[in-house]
């Protein structure tokens, strides 16, 4: 577990099987004053999240191997119902395939993203913002998110 001391209470569980990619994920949301905690499975993530305690969102890339990001989601939910998940896919053709509905507490962001484009969507994700299929106009990757249960 990593804080920064101008952390917010908002404690996030970044998740991905690739190490640098989730590295990068985990130093930015540092530097925006998440708390973080990291795994490099959805295994690992759900002792890596007993530790950590309360997770308030949910970085995760959506297919790794042993357990998919929606898996994992389902399984933090049992303990924390209110989690919010930003589901992260180098393959979002694929998306839908896997993980059939997106709820109003999930987003997706195509991989590779920025950092900025990173923090805007757990920012709309926090916020309950209704944008679906969000391009920003620089070109980068969209953000989708899910409606309501």
């Amino acid at each position: 577990m990593k804080t920064d001391k101008n952390a917010t209470s908002l404690r996030v569980l970044v998740v991905d099987d690739e190490a640098p990619i989730r590295r990068l994920i985990d130093r930015t949301l540092q530097r925006a004053g998440y708390l973080t905690a990291t795994a490099g499975s959805g295994i690992e993530a759900l002792a890596v999240g007993e530790r950590f305690g309360p997770v308030d969102l949910l970085v995760t890339d959506m297919n790794m191997p042993e357990m998919n990001g929606a898996e994992l989601a389902r399984r933090l939910r049992f303990d924390h119902p209110d989690l919010k998940v930003l589901y992260f896919t180098g393959c979002c053709d694929q998306l839908f395939d896997t993980k059939g509905i997106m709820w109003e507490d999930e987003a997706f962001l195509e991989k590779p993203c920025t950092a900025l484009g990173l923090l805007e969507a757990l920012s709309l994700l926090q916020t309950h913002n209704e944008h679906i299929g969000v391009t920003p106009d620089d070109g980068e990757a969209g953000l989708v998110m899910g409606g309501p249960r």
